[in-house]
C-alpha cells in the first residue's frame, strides 16, 4: 500500500454562499452536502469552521472527527464506532485561523453513519470551542 500525495490548488470557499450557524466567541460553522459524481459512492459533508473576528485565533483541538460533533438522524455505522472511541482522541494540534480564515474539512458522513435506506437523513454538527462555548452548525438533509 502506498500514499498517494496530490498538488491540488487551495480550495476556495465561497462564504456567502454557505448557510451558517450563530456566531460564539468570533467563530461561525456550517456545513453541506458534497455532490458525488457516483451515486454509488457514501454521502460527504463539507464542514467548514471560519473566524469572524477582527483577531486571529489559535485553537488546540483533538483531531478534526472527534472535535466536531454529529447530531444524525442515522445510527453510527460498526466503522463509525470504531473510528469515534474516546480513545482515539488523543491527538492534539494547534491551528491558527486569521480574520476571516476558513478551515474545510471534509467528512465522509455515509461512512460513518449507516445511512443504507434511500431518504432523506437530517445533521447538525457542533463543536466545544477551548474557551467552553459551544458552537453550532446549520441543519442540513443529506439525501441518499
Amino acid at each position: 500500500m502506498g500514499i498517494m500525495v496530490r498538488d491540488d490548488p487551495p480550495k476556495v470557499i465561497d462564504v456567502a454562499a454557505r448557510a451558517w450557524g450563530d456566531p460564539v466567541d468570533d467563530f461561525v460553522l456550517s456545513i453541506e452536502q458534497i455532490q458525488q459524481e457516483d451515486s454509488d459512492t457514501p454521502p460527504s459533508i463539507s464542514v467548514v469552521l471560519r473566524n469572524v473576528g477582527s483577531a486571529a485565533q489559535t485553537l488546540t483541538i483533538p483531531g478534526w472527527l472527534h472535535f466536531y460533533h454529529f447530531d444524525m438522524t442515522a445510527p453510527l455505522s460498526p466503522f463509525g464506532r470504531e473510528l469515534l472511541k474516546p480513545e482515539r482522541s488523543n491527538e492534539r494540534f494547534t491551528v491558527t485561523l486569521q480574520a476571516g480564515d476558513t478551515v474545510d474539512t471534509q467528512v465522509p458522513i455515509g461512512s460513518i453513519f449507516t445511512m443504507k435506506e434511500k431518504g432523506e437523513y437530517r445533521t447538525r454538527v457542533s463543536c466545544t470551542l477551548p474557551g467552553g462555548g459551544t458552537l453550532l452548525s446549520n441543519t442540513i438533509a443529506i439525501s441518499v
